[in-house]
């Protein structure tokens, strides 16, 4: 580490001019970055789910689902005319694949044994008669009827949209929206996928600067109240800005692009990369108070306390790459662009900040190191207290870890997307009406494989949605069985399907002779070996939809059950496969980000102290999970990350332990060492703590609501790091390590004093 305080020293002029040089050619990818809100990004790749929803795609023209509720006295010829412009000018929209309302719907009527399909609103001639009509047709049609197109009291009415995948949902949704407008004149409401893709990309781009700019201004103003000097405050912010700079370009070169998550990314790095400078000025603003020149100070501070700040930031850099083995693309960019971010700055608080200090003079005015102070008495009095109660100490964080379990195994999980929004928030207040009025805005799709010619398959197809409407929680359900039952009951007067394979045949064929055959191949393939069921459902917590989607198969192994094979997915089943997911990468992460930190801790410093230390953010996180599962908050995207990210700003706490062993090896007892500890470094701990704790509350003013708790949550977090740190660490050093014997190469090494 001395040679690299030398290098930076001798050579600082080249420092300055490559970091300089680095930056503005990275920062031109910034340009490039562009934003990746769908959907798809957090769906994990291998789930069974996304596969057959691409297929489904495929072979029934399905597209995402976006439906506009339309309010106002809809069995008028005003209110229908109106209908029919917006339908008119919906389908007319670049993405949207199909619209359907009661202005396109179709009846179909027996006209001497030939099928007649026309439209059941006739927009140029309504008459009371004719409305009277549309209603009792829609009253009791299996194809549109029972409050799918228009509710019971006829005071609003559905528009259904299918967009296509690879269409701009942004773009759509301006369109959708300028329409509304201007073709109706009530109120209006949206509900669907594509309404959730664009809210959340104009929240990434709201909070995304803004929290970046707020949890940078919180960090300097703690930084100012540490260091007492415009320098203390500017040259950790500068070294951040590189590290983030730095990342963020990089991802715009490699054709990157930011995601939900990335909102915690600016925060963490923020908050973490500073409190790197925080070490280290610290010590240079020690050595300078004792009277050394400015340039010895800067080789003191990287040789003694940059062994320490390097290997932190490396233990804090792997647990955040953790998130690279998750299944989900946007955890993946996440841990990525952090991972990244954490690396920069640590490479520019050890390079590129020596070498400005090196240069700059230095602050006239520097508090006396030896000096008593508030702060000072304080630690000294606990560093007593604990010395004198290690094993109370001890046995109250066993208790509070017990506790924690407790309140962990309460835990439920929840990935629901419109729990993102706060329930007052326009996109819960839409939903809420779209809900209220059809029962429902997601959708479960149920492939059919088998002998879709067969009757009797499709007489189990429609005990099937029978059985599957009648549940709590849904909708409506519609399959080729009903347009078959429809054509059946116009063209023979009996409401029943066709009774044998050959009279299935013809009336598809009188059908598709009369009518739209994309009507037919929506809901079955041309070759008849596959349909498709569609069931719209509520939108609920995945613990509810869980619950739905056990009923529906429950159904299905009473209706259908070998007479075909099944396969579900839709936007509602896609959030259970980012659950399952999510559970799998919470397990992972946070064990492979515990098992980095001891090793690379071990490997500078010893086994037994990275054990000690890891004591710390082990009691850490188990009150982080046991907070969430007391106070109710749901495992949810956010807060699976809450494990891994304790433990990367966490690792702050082995400077503590490092102190510890550093006076030992002078000579001091387990206590007078841990005393001298307490009271040089345990300042240091508590304004690092403070520092983080500032950055992350930035979140707090967040739009997305598992953002606001994790940044809630990581306040309390660093919080408990710094309590645990001051206690609990103390208390298990003077058990368990009370002769440490660390590796050679860290015999050297001092933690930050101030």
């Amino acid at each position: 580490m001395r040679r690299i305080a030398n290098l930076a020293l001798a050579h600082s002029r080249l420092a300055v001019s490559g970091f300089v040089l680095v930056t503005l050619a990275l920062g031109a990818g910034l340009l490039r970055l562009g934003l990746d809100n769908s959907i798809d990004t957090m769906v994990p790749d291998d789930s069974p789910v996304t596969t057959l929803q691409h297929q489904v795609a495929s072979s029934f023209g399905a597209g995402k689902l976006l439906v506009a509720v339309v309010q106002g006295d809809i069995y008028t010829p005003e209110a229908l005319t109106e209908l029919g412009r917006v339908t008119a000018a919906l389908q007319r929209v670049d993405g949207i694949r199909r619209v359907t309302s009661v202005a396109n719907a179709r009846r179909m009527e027996d006209d001497g044994g030939f099928l007649r399909i026309e439209n059941l609103v006739d927009a140029q001639h309504l008459t009371p008669t004719d409305i009277a009509g549309i209603r009792s047709f829609l009253a009791t049609s299996d194809l549109y009827g029972h409050g799918r197109l228009v509710d019971a009291a006829g005071t609003a009415a559905a528009v259904v949209m299918e967009i296509d995948d690879d269409a701009d949902p942004q773009t759509v949704l301006t369109a959708v929206r300028h329409v509304l407008d201007s073709d109706w004149s009530g109120p209006t409401h949206l509900a669907g996928s594509p309404l959730i893709e664009v809210e959340m990309g104009s929240t990434v781009r709201h909070d995304l600067p803004l929290l970046a700019g707020l949890a940078a201004l919180l960090i300097v103003t703690m930084l100012f109240l540490n260091f007492r000097t415009v320098q203390g405050a500017l040259l950790p912010l500068l070294t951040v800005a590189i590290g983030l700079t730095w990342s963020m370009g990089a991802m715009g070169w490699l054709g990157g692009k930011l995601t939900t998550l990335n909102i915690i990314g600016p925060v963490a790095i923020l908050a973490v990369g500073s409190s790197f400078s925080l070490h280290l000025l610290g010590r240079f603003y020690f050595e300078l108070g004792k009277g050394r020149d400015r340039r010895e100070a800067v080789r003191l501070a990287v040789s003694e306390t940059g062994l320490g700040v390097l290997i932190s930031g490396i233990a804090i850099a792997a647990a955040m790459a953790t998130f690279v083995l998750s299944s989900m693309p946007t955890v993946r960019v996440l841990g990525l662009f952090t991972a990244g971010g954490v690396l920069a700055t640590l490479l520019a608080s050890l390079l590129l900040m020596p070498a400005l200090l090196g240069r700059l003079p230095a602050p006239p005015r520097l508090p006396d190191p030896e000096a008593p102070a508030v702060l000072g008495a304080v630690l000294r009095r606990l560093a007593r207290f604990v010395a004198r109660r290690r094993w109370t100490v001890l046995a109250v964080a066993a208790a509070l870890a017990v506790a924690a379990a407790v309140g962990a195994a309460r835990i439920v999980p929840n990935t629901a997307l419109l729990d993102y929004f706060g329930k007052d928030s326009l996109v819960r207040q839409s939903y809420r009406v779209v809900e209220q009025t059809f029962g429902g805005a997601s959708q479960i799709q149920v492939l059919v494989r088998g002998d879709l010619d067969d009757p009797t398959l499709l007489r189990a197809m429609l005990a099937f949605q029978q059985g599957v409407d009648a549940l709590p929680g849904i909708a409506s359900s519609a399959s080729i069985a009903n347009v078959l039952e429809t054509v059946n009951e116009t063209l023979t007067g009996a409401r029943a399907l066709p009774a044998t394979r050959q009279a299935v045949a013809q009336e598809l064929l009188v059908y598709q002779l009369s009518g739209d055959v994309a009507d037919l191949t929506r809901f079955r393939s041309l070759d008849g070996t596959q349909g498709l069921i569609e069931i719209t459902a509520a939108s609920n917590t995945t613990r509810e939809l869980k619950g739905v989607y056990h009923d529906i198969q429950h159904v299905a192994a009473q209706t259908i059950g070998g007479h075909a094979t099944l396969g579900y997915t839709g936007s509602a089943l896609l959030q259970l496969a980012i659950e399952r997911a999510l559970l799998h990468d919470f397990t992972v992460s946070l064990t492979v980000a515990i098992a980095l930190v001891i090793l690379i801790d071990s490997l500078v410093r010893s086994f037994p102290a990275a054990l000690v230390t890891i004591l710390a953010l082990l009691l850490t996180i188990a009150l982080q999970y046991g907070v969430l599962g007391y106070i109710g908050i749901p495992l949810d995207l956010a807060t699976m990350l809450l494990g891994a990210l304790a433990i990367g700003v966490g690792d702050y706490a082995i400077h503590l332990t490092v102190r510890y062993m550093e006076e030992r090896r002078r000579g001091h007892g387990p206590e007078v060492a841990m005393e001298r500890t307490l009271t040089t470094s345990g300042r240091s701990i508590a304004f690092t703590a403070l520092t983080l704790g500032a950055g992350f509350a930035a979140m707090l003013i967040s739009n997305f609501v598992p953002i606001r708790m994790l940044g809630s949550l990581m306040v309390f977090t660093v919080a408990a790091i710094g309590i645990t740190s001051l206690t609990l660490l103390p208390a298990a050093c003077l058990v368990f390590l009370r002769n440490p014997r660390p590796p050679r190469a860290v015999r050297r090494e001092v933690s930050t004093h101030v």
